[in-house]
């Protein structure tokens, strides 16, 4: 049996205490660049074809430190959002309530039930909460001064984000709730959150969730990514795109993706297999800092899966592949690194 080293091991110590489709693409590396739907006449009818989608190249972009200053711009809301759930998987009857902090883009309006909205579910690290995003409702903060920012400059689409939390009132093991919160996520989370507010899912049940996975998003920090790598692994057929921020996958251990690379890399090329879906079907855009103590567990299960490229196809733009990994020199395992890989990740979700 292999042994986790004593980095390791302080590693797992670190981040569990929070340390601070299937439709064709197009070749294409602008994102202001607009495409129309066309139709083909027939004889017999008209048969529409739908807009294909177009991605930003996916390199490296500094990040504008005066997004995350107060403007005189459109600005979205903070809300307050709670939920109802149970122990997944232990059973029982006993419900539990829980909350999220949602952030809101400017000019949405829960009284048009035709404009609809890409989703991004956003889980945060050891000893954390909701609040270390948007620090609570109606608050202001700097991750919601950037995503209004990035909308209001056309960088992306107006989308809701959602940023949730693996802490449960009936299992203490963080790690066990980080591996396992992708049940609470669909059986429990995404029917009341979608039912409540304009996403493009039609009806909240399982067909309908499975049917707008290319419009929703899943992604974390630290043992939030470790969140994101088990719902990868365990519900792609719900969701398509991810955004592990400073985290490995730990299916095969704590840390497993620093000393189980090529094991790991494997177990999640498998999961694709057996999920029924192809390279074709979900994108990863991951990240971390240069000076990140999870770069050291990541990294080599990132050249692990560079491997397989039949399963993780690295690319310049999502238009030709689905799979990327966001190097900020400076980083560390703190906010600032999370708030540089989502500036350059958010725009490349959902197309």
């Amino acid at each position: 049996m292999k042994k986790i080293n004593l980095s390791a091991l302080i590693t797992i110590v670190l981040l569990l205490s929070g340390c601070a489709v299937n439709e064709n693409k197009t070749a294409t590396t602008t994102q202001t660049e607009i495409v129309t739907a066309n139709e083909i006449t027939t004889t017999e009818e008209e048969i529409p074809i739908l807009p294909e989608r177009i991605y930003p190249d996916n390199a490296y972009k500094e990040l504008d430190r005066s997004f995350l200053e107060e403007k005189e711009i459109d600005r979205g809301t903070v809300v307050k959002f709670t939920y109802e759930t149970k122990d997944n998987l232990g059973g029982g009857d006993t419900t539990y309530e829980k909350y999220a902090l949602v952030y809101l883009p400017a000019g949405y309006d829960e009284n048009d039930t035709e404009t609809r909205y890409n989703v991004m579910y956003f889980m945060h690290g050891g000893s954390d909460s909701p609040n270390w995003f948007l620090k609570g409702e109606g608050k202001k903060s700097q991750f919601a001064y950037l995503f209004d920012q990035m909308i209001a400059d056309g960088e992306m689409e107006p989308m809701i984000l959602c940023f949730v939390s693996y802490y449960t009132d009936y299992r203490s093991d963080d790690t066990q709730n980080c591996l396992n919160f992708h049940n609470e996520l669909i059986n429990d989370l995404i029917p009341a959150f979608e039912s409540k507010y304009h996403t493009y899912a039609e009806d909240v049940t399982p067909e309908g969730i499975k049917s707008s996975r290319l419009h929703r998003a899943f992604g974390g920090f630290s043992m939030g990514a470790v969140t994101t790598w088990a719902t990868f692994e365990n519900r792609l057929d719900y969701i398509a795109y991810y955004l592990p921020v400073s985290g490995d996958c730990w299916a095969l251990g704590g840390t497993a993706g620093g000393y189980r690379p090529d094991e790991t890399a494997l177990h999640l090329a498998e999961a694709v297999k057996n999920s029924g879906y192809t390279a074709e079907d979900f994108y990863i855009y991951t990240g971390c800092g240069g000076n990140d103590i999870a770069k050291a567990n990541l990294e080599p299960q990132v050249e692990a899966m560079k491997k397989l490229d039949d399963t993780f196809i690295l690319c310049d733009n999502f238009a030709d592949g689905n799979f990327y990994h966001c190097l900020y020199e400076g980083g560390g395992h703190d906010k600032n690194t999370v708030m540089h890989v989502m500036y350059n990740g958010l725009p490349k979700m959902f197309g």
